[in-house]
């Protein structure tokens, strides 16, 4: 499935391909060009409407899994105090678990710090491993499933989970924290684990590496994007020199600044505006410097040389989100890892976007041959 051009803003075009990336089990493609007539500029209002609506279109014509993927790229954008926020997560939820056969996984609830990390389990039939695999900024955990037969079909039974800051466990009060060793540790734990791999995706690249430092019943980890400095990831949205400046004013502390800096670029920044919106959201930060001064935290340059795994990292060329010199940083920075191994993917390919977005495929199948490197023959 190739990477379209449906609107002019870089976010808002890959958040449409994100969906698209899952075929027609998701959506119809023509409903998302439909859609995309009214998204060529950023509104969040508008960009509900048209989701909105276009759920309703196909849950009137029992397409229920399409619905419940339009019900989630409806509430991508809304800010966390509008009430349609909760009402589409909600109608999303609904309508999937309607859609999909649920005999074929378990749904299990692992407790953690008072509240639940929600997990679905897949077994495969003959499995060969069984693989842990969590989101990252902004995904949850149902939205991977069209995805996941790639790893079952080929003998990979999954944990997939949802940490805190994400889905289900943010809106049950679970904010989002560096330390991600702790809910991996408690996954682990309530399925008596000792021994597995783990997926991150997207900034689940950096926190699966986070883990990995920590936990050593992780025995192997994919950075399905390589997120080295996630704070460099979001100052790259900012035009340079500004960026670099941005951080040194975070670092220094000079909170009135930086709050008055953020508050006039997300004006005239549909990505710098998303990002604090929604970052303020998952880690229940209040104010623009609080939210980037806590993401001082969220980077593997201190702790990469813990990681004695092996290691595999995937990057796009041209993904607007993570700049690519994080991938050789990060490969530079695994000096102690058991062994190392990089695939950029490039336009040529289809999988230059962020996570292969556009060309998933691909990313699959650089993780089935690197996992069977390991547990085939």
């Amino acid at each position: 499935m190739a990477y379209k051009q449906f609107v002019p803003l870089v976010n808002l075009n890959f958040q449409i391909n994100r969906l698209l990336t899952y075929g027609e089990a998701a959506c119809r493609e023509e409903e998302l060009w439909e859609a995309a007539q009214g998204l060529q500029t950023f509104d969040y209002k508008a960009w509900y409407r048209e989701w909105h609506n276009l759920a309703l279109r196909a849950e009137g014509d029992g397409r229920i899994l399409h619905a419940a993927y339009y019900h989630r790229l409806s509430e991508f954008f809304l800010p966390d105090d509008v009430p349609e926020k909760q009402t589409s997560y909600q109608d999303f939820r609904r309508c999937f678990y309607q859609a999909v056969d649920t005999t074929r996984f378990d749904q299990i609830e692992v407790p953690y710090e008072g509240h639940v990390l929600p997990v679905l389990r897949i077994n495969a039939a003959d499995p060969k491993a069984v693989v842990l695999l969590h989101g990252g900024f902004d995904s949850f955990v149902e939205e991977f499933y069209p995805a996941l037969h790639r790893l079952t079909d080929n003998g990979y039974s999954l944990v997939v989970f949802e940490g805190p800051g994400q889905g289900r466990a943010l809106r049950d009060g679970l904010k989002m924290n560096h330390d991600w060793e702790k809910p991996v540790g408690a996954v682990l734990d309530h399925l008596g684990l000792d021994d597995a791999p783990l997926i991150g995706v997207s900034l689940g690249g950096y926190l699966a590496l986070r883990a990995a430092a920590f936990e050593p019943r992780i025995s192997r980890v994919v950075a399905y994007d390589v997120v080295y400095d996630a704070l460099e990831c979001f100052t790259s949205s900012v035009p340079e020199p500004m960026g670099s400046e941005l951080r040194r004013m975070i670092e220094e502390g000079r909170k009135e600044e930086v709050n008055a800096l953020f508050e006039a670029l997300r004006r005239d920044n549909d990505l710098v505006d998303w990002v604090l919106t929604h970052g303020m959201y998952i880690t229940g930060q209040v104010s623009p410097f609080d939210y980037f001064h806590y993401f001082l935290n969220f980077n593997t340059r201190d702790i990469s040389r813990l990681i004695r795994q092996d290691v595999l990292l995937l990057a796009g060329e041209h993904d607007h989100f993570v700049p690519l010199d994080m991938y050789y940083k990060q490969k530079d920075a695994l000096t102690r890892a058991r062994s190392v191994r990089g695939r950029i993917f490039t336009a040529a390919e289809g999988g230059d976007q962020h996570c292969q977005v556009g060309n998933v495929d691909l990313a699959f199948k650089e993780m089935l041959e690197w996992l069977d490197g390991f547990y085939c023959g």
